[in-house]
C-alpha cells in the first residue's frame, strides 16, 4: 500500500512539474510577442535626419522620407505663418489675441485664459516655443484664419510652397489628428525656411523661460545652454508620434539641423540629438554654398486675412561613433577612503533648477555609440509622464520647483584629481563657471582616495544617467576640460 502511495503521490508531483512548465512556456511566448509588438510599434514611429545646413547635404538619413505624426512640431509652422504677417505689416508684437470657446477649451499643455481674455502676440510666440500651449495655438489659428480649420489649410498650401511635398495639418497645435502627417526631411525644411526667412524671429526659439502671470515656464528643449552652439527649435510628443524633436547648432562656422522622431522617453530622444549633432558636426562644411531661399510670396487669395477680433467659434540618426571614445571606469572599492562623498559648496551654494535624472538600468557601455545602440534598442511604453495629446514633457514652474531633490543617476563625470579638498571644490568651482548651465542638473562631489602614502580628492560631477555622463564630457572635452566617465555600479 505504501509503495501505491509512493507511486500515486509522486504522479501528482510530476503533473504539477508539468503543468507549470507549460505555463511558464506559454508566459515566456506571450512576452516575447509583446516585446516584439513593442520593438516594432517604436520602429514604426522612429525616424531621424540631419542635413548640413550651409550646403544643404544629408549627413544622415533613417525613414527620413517616411510619414511621421509632428505632435507640437506643428507649431513651427504657426510660427513661421504668424512670422510672415508681422513681416507683411498685418500683425505686430503689440497685437491682442483674443480667446474664443474653442480656443480655452484645448485640453493641455495650456495657459488657461478665460473666453474673451486677450494675449499680446509676443507673448503668445513665446508661450508657443516653451510651454507649447495648445490654447495659444488655436487661438492665433482662429486670430489668422477665422477658424482653426482653415489655419490649417492654410498651413498646409505653404508647406507646399515652402518644398514640404508630404506634410498636412489638420491643426494650428499638434494635438492627435490621424491625418496629420510629416517626415523628417519636411521639417528640416521648415526649420531651415524659418531661419532664412525670418533671421530676426528666429531668435525668439533660443528662450530658454517664459513668465506669463506670475508663472515661470521652462523651454522643454532641454538642449539649450547645454550643448554649445544650439540654438532651438522645438519639441513635441503625443502618444501616436512618440518624443520629437528638431535641433539646430551653429559652431564654429559649421550649421546643422536635425530631427528625430519617436524617442521612447524624452531623455533617450535627448541622448539620440546629442550623438547625431556630433557626428554631424564633424563631418559638416565651413563653407556656405546653400542659398537661402527667398521668402515666398503667396498669391493674393491664398494670403490669410485678419478677421475681426471677436471670438471665432471654429468649424463643426547610420549612428556613427562619436570621437573622441570615451570609457566607463569602473571604481575599485578598495581604493576609496571609507566615507560618503562630499557636496561641494559649489552645489550647496546654488539653487535646484532642475528634475533628478531618471534614466533606466543596465550595463556600462563603452562608448557614445555602445550607449545610444543600447538606448535605442530598449523597447518599452513610453513614461506615463503625457497623456493622448497632453503636454510634450512634465510641466515645471521654475519659480515654484521643489528645492532639495538630488539627482541619483549611477554615473559620474570627473574633471580631475587634487592633493587637497579645497584644490578639487575650487576646481568643481571653476568648471561650472566656463559651463554654464551644463552641469546645472548634477551634483559637484568630493571623494577622498589612498594613492599610496598619501590621499588626493577627485572632483567630480555626480546624479548621471549613461548617455547624460558620456554626452557631458563629450562637450566639457569640446572646451578643453578634460573628463572621463566612471560607474558606482
Amino acid at each position: 500500500m505504501a509503495r501505491n502511495f509512493t507511486r500515486h503521490t509522486g504522479k501528482k508531483a510530476s503533473d504539477r512539474t508539468s503543468l507549470y512548465s507549460a505555463v511558464l512556456t506559454v508566459l515566456t511566448l506571450a512576452c516575447a510577442i509583446l516585446v516584439s509588438d513593442v520593438q516594432a510599434a517604436n520602429a514604426e514611429k522612429h525616424a531621424a535626419m540631419a542635413m548640413d545646413a550651409n550646403t544643404g547635404k544629408v549627413l544622415h538619413n533613417s525613414s527620413g522620407d517616411e510619414l511621421r505624426h509632428p505632435a507640437s512640431l506643428t507649431k513651427m509652422m504657426t510660427l513661421y505663418m504668424a512670422f510672415e504677417l508681422i513681416e507683411a505689416g498685418k500683425l505686430s508684437y503689440g497685437t491682442k489675441i483674443r480667446f474664443s470657446a474653442q480656443a480655452a477649451s484645448q485640453p493641455p499643455s495650456k495657459l488657461g485664459l478665460d473666453v474673451g481674455e486677450s494675449i499680446r502676440l509676443i507673448d503668445a510666440i513665446k508661450a508657443l516655443i516653451t510651454k507649447s500651449a495648445n490654447d495659444v495655438a488655436c487661438a492665433v489659428a482662429e486670430h489668422i484664419g477665422g477658424s482653426e480649420t482653415r489655419f490649417a489649410r492654410l498651413m498646409t498650401e505653404k508647406a507646399r510652397a515652402l518644398g514640404m511635398k508630404r506634410t498636412v495639418f489638420k491643426n494650428a497645435s499638434g494635438l492627435p489628428n490621424e491625418d496629420q502627417v510629416t517626415t523628417a526631411r519636411d521639417m528640416l525644411t521648415l526649420a531651415m525656411r524659418l531661419q532664412d526667412d525670418f533671421p530676426k524671429h528666429y531668435e525668439l526659439f533660443k528662450t530658454q523661460t517664459f513668465s506669463y502671470r506670475g508663472k515661470t515656464y521652462r523651454n522643454h528643449n532641454r538642449l539649450l545652454g547645454k550643448i554649445r552652439g544650439v540654438d532651438g527649435i522645438k519639441t513635441g510628443y503625443i502618444r501616436a508620434s512618440g518624443f520629437n524633436l528638431v535641433s539646430s547648432v551653429k559652431r564654429d562656422g559649421k550649421y546643422v539641423v536635425a530631427a528625430v522622431f519617436g524617442g521612447r522617453t524624452s531623455k533617450t530622444r535627448n541622448a539620440e540629438m546629442t550623438s547625431l549633432l556630433y557626428k554631424s558636426l564633424k563631418r559638416a562644411s565651413t563653407h556656405q554654398t546653400r542659398k537661402p531661399m527667398l521668402v515666398a510670396t503667396p498669391k493674393p487669395m491664398m494670403r490669410p486675412s485678419i478677421p475681426p477680433r471677436r471670438p471665432v467659434l471654429a468649424e463643426p540618426i547610420e549612428v556613427g561613433r562619436a570621437e573622441p571614445q570615451i570609457a566607463i571606469a569602473r571604481v575599485r572599492p578598495n581604493d576609496v577612503v571609507q566615507g560618503r562623498p562630499t557636496p561641494s559648496p559649489a552645489y550647496a551654494n546654488r539653487p535646484s533648477q532642475h528634475q533628478p535624472t531618471n534614466e533606466p538600468p543596465g550595463r556600462a557601455p563603452g562608448t557614445l555609440q555602445d550607449q545610444l545602440a543600447l538606448l535605442l534598442a530598449r523597447s518599452g511604453v513610453v513614461d506615463d509622464t503625457s497623456g493622448e495629446g497632453s503636454r510634450e514633457e512634465p510641466e515645471q514652474n521654475v519659480r515654484g520647483q521643489v528645492q532639495g531633490r538630488v539627482p541619483n543617476g549611477p554615473y559620474q563625470v570627473q574633471v580631475g584629481a587634487f592633493g587637497s579638498r579645497q584644490e578639487a571644490e575650487q576646481s568643481l568651482e571653476a568648471v561650472i563657471r566656463r559651463t554654464n548651465r551644463l552641469l546645472a542638473d548634477y551634483v559637484p562631489i568630493t571623494e577622498p582616495v589612498n594613492n599610496g602614502s598619501r590621499t588626493l580628492y577627485r572632483a567630480r560631477f555626480a546624479g548621471f544617467g549613461q548617455a547624460a555622463a558620456t554626452s557631458t564630457c563629450h562637450e566639457l572635452r569640446s572646451l578643453q576640460i578634460d573628463c572621463f566617465v566612471t560607474s558606482q555600479r
